[in-house]
């Protein structure tokens, strides 16, 4: 039997299909165009050309599955046609979990965001605790639509268990998901300049090795119908940036640039995004998301799934390593 893996070729799938593919199993990846990424060139990772919105492309790359690891989405802050929000989110996962359920498929993880969790307040927020703000963008939202979706399929019998990451860092090719990733390798060669308002909000940073982990430990003991967040040390983006300096050796001012000139400038931005098609570097509701504390507790995937958090000093130690050795 294989396994089927739709996104593998972003940031945690690639990490995922070597990772599934070093220990033996025959993976199934679903791509428009053949990937040349370092690993994937091995006779147990088989190619099938297609993609999630495509239900005659499905079928073969589901024959002989049992298990089924959906990450692909539409992840970017922007899209010129706002409707591939849906078309990927939500369309897209309702063909895959009705194809994996067609096909006989044991088990789904499905992979979400911790921002469809929303941000924190007077705790670190759970899986089961209430939104306390509204959604802050397109992608937010299709992805809470596509957590009913797959829990709709949960309800009528396929085994699947949701997956909310949070702000993942670490060793890995850009693929404008790993932002945190971009912010170490600038840092590190002297361009980046800023911290967004105090600095004082707080994110929840997860090393990448820990949430691929955590992707397996969903498979193997995910209890279907259920969301696990898979957060990571929770600190201020001033104590995330005091740890880059440390581990880079480099010690540079950065400006505080407050959040009514930021959202100035995102506007700026998104209205030349609009007109050229530029994608922008950040949105107003980029900008927004920086004045709430975005605080987790992972206990839940801890206690049920053996997910493990990996120190900040180590993570950056390492990622720092990693930016001097490949990125320089």
């Amino acid at each position: 039997m294989a396994i089927l893996i739709t996104g593998a070729t972003g940031y945690i799938g690639s990490k995922l299909t070597c990772k599934l593919a070093n220990e033996g199993n025959t993976i199934h990846i679903l791509c428009r165009t053949p990937p040349s990424l370092p690993g994937f060139n091995r006779s147990n990772i088989k190619v099938f050309a297609g993609d999630i919105t495509s239900v005659e492309s499905l079928k073969p790359a589901l024959e002989k599955v049992n298990q089924v690891y959906h990450l692909a989405a539409y992840a970017r802050l922007w899209a010129k046609d706002a409707g591939i929000f849906h078309k990927l989110n939500v369309g897209g996962t309702e063909k895959i979990l009705n194809a994996a359920k067609r096909a006989g498929a044991q088990k789904v993880v499905y992979t979400s965001t911790a921002g469809v969790i929303g941000p924190s307040k007077d705790h670190p927020m759970r899986e089961t605790d209430p939104r306390i703000t509204g959604f802050f963008n397109l992608y937010e939202s299709t992805k809470s639509e596509s957590e009913k979706v797959a829990l709709a399929y949960a309800e009528q019998g396929l085994q699947v268990c949701i997956l909310n990451p949070s702000r993942i860092y670490g060793p890995g090719f850009d693929t404008g998901s790993n932002p945190i990733t971009k912010i170490i390798e600038l840092y590190v060669k002297g361009k980046w300049k800023i911290i967004p308002g105090s600095g004082n909000d707080i994110g929840s940073y997860p090393y990448i090795d820990d949430v691929v982990d955590g992707h397996i430990a969903a498979m193997q003991k995910g209890r279907s119908g259920e969301r696990y967040i898979l957060g990571g040390v929770n600190v201020t983006f001033n104590e995330l940036i005091a740890t880059i300096k440390k581990y880079s050796g480099i010690e540079k001012k950065l400006k505080h640039i407050p959040f009514p000139f930021l959202k100035m400038i995102s506007r700026l931005m998104l209205l030349n995004a609009n007109i050229t098609g530029k994608y922008p570097m950040m949105t107003p509701d980029w900008v927004d998301k920086y004045k709430y504390d975005w605080a987790l507790d992972s206990s839940k995937a801890i206690q049920e799934l053996g997910y493990k958090i990996r120190s900040l000093d180590d993570g950056i130690a390492e990622t720092v390593e990693w930016v001097k050795k490949n990125r320089m």
